[in-house]
């Protein structure tokens, strides 16, 4: 297992946004928590699932994507 999936096992955003080096807002993230972490944990599953073979630098970027991509809809989502 590699150092991407045991840091997204630890479901800490955080410590994942840290991780990954991706800005994020304080306010954003606490206000979204759950939309970020649902939609983050879904294109994990995806990216698991389609990608087995791929080497660790490789899932570490989708995954990295996933991550950015799961906090920029849900921070554009109205209030």
């Amino acid at each position: 297992m590699g150092r991407a999936i045991r840091a997204i096992q630890t479901r800490d955003l955080p410590t994942l946004f840290s991780f990954f080096g991706l800005q994020m807002q304080e306010e954003v993230l606490e206000s979204r928590r759950e939309q970020i972490s649902a939609r983050f944990a879904l294109e994990v599953g995806e990216i698991v699932r389609l990608c087995k073979g791929l080497h660790e630098r490789e899932r570490y970027q989708l995954f990295r994507e996933a991550l950015r991509l799961a906090y920029e809809s849900s921070a554009t989502l109205s209030p």
